[in-house]
């Protein structure tokens, strides 16, 4: 009988320590699954921070060289980079040019790098208003309200809800704001008239209203796009 009863209690102890086993394994996976979403949250952030500060720098420079006297036609966006040509005509950058400091990515103007991120171009367009009536970030006026505005495809849905975040421009859920018929003329000087109001092509709430930096769907293109308003008008 002793020999029995000892029996059961081997049996008894390895299942035990076959259920304490199984139970670590599954607090281990939770913890491996948890650090995985940690680091994915903290690198969308981190390149969320990264977008708007670059757009910032871009603003900052271009209200300087207004303060140079460098017209908002003038504005060029020339680069050797980007595939869009945005030579702008009204601008020449030369030495004895009565335009000086016209070019924001030339060491004799802004002075700024031309950088990609994520391999995609950036989209510097001037035929756009961004805003409702009742909250833009300029004016809604066309022609004269038309905002200079630098745009990137965003393809990752969750980088395009972390700038939001950041930016303090509501989401639609899991969604961001979504838009429709942005328009993508490239910017050589012209601020294209009727340019479409950039919102979220639906009835209210207009979670773009008075944002000049977000994120939102163009769903004509079904693309997400990052934007920033670096003059507004």
């Amino acid at each position: 009988m002793r020999r029995v009863s000892e029996k059961g209690n081997v049996l008894w102890f390895i299942l035990v320590g076959v259920v304490l086993i199984g139970a670590l394994t599954m607090v281990l996976s939770r913890s491996g699954t948890s650090v995985d979403q940690s680091g994915d949250f903290e690198q969308m952030r981190i390149q969320a921070t990264q977008l708007i500060r670059y757009a910032k720098s871009v603003e900052t420079t271009i209200q300087q060289m207004n303060l140079r006297n460098v017209s908002e036609n003038e504005i060029s966006f020339q680069n050797t980079v980007s595939v869009t040509d945005y030579t702008n005509s009204s601008c020449d950058d030369d030495a004895d040019s009565t335009y000086p400091g016209c070019m924001v990515f030339n060491v004799e103007g802004g002075g700024l790098t031309y950088q990609k991120f994520n391999n995609q171009d950036w989209i510097f367009t001037g035929a756009n208003n961004v805003g409702t009536t009742a909250g833009p970030v300029g004016t809604t006026a066309a022609r004269s309200g038309n905002d200079l505005m630098m745009l990137l495809e965003v393809t990752n849905n969750a980088l395009c809800l972390q700038i939001n975040h950041e930016a303090d421009v509501d989401n639609t859920g899991t969604s961001p704001p979504s838009d429709t018929g942005i328009n993508y003329t490239a910017f050589t000087g012209t601020y294209a008239p009727n340019g479409p109001t950039v919102l979220d092509g639906d009835p209210t709430p207009f979670e773009l209203d008075g944002r000049g930096v977000g994120c939102f769907t163009d769903s004509a293109a079904g693309k997400k796009y990052f934007y920033a308003v670096v003059l507004a008008r």
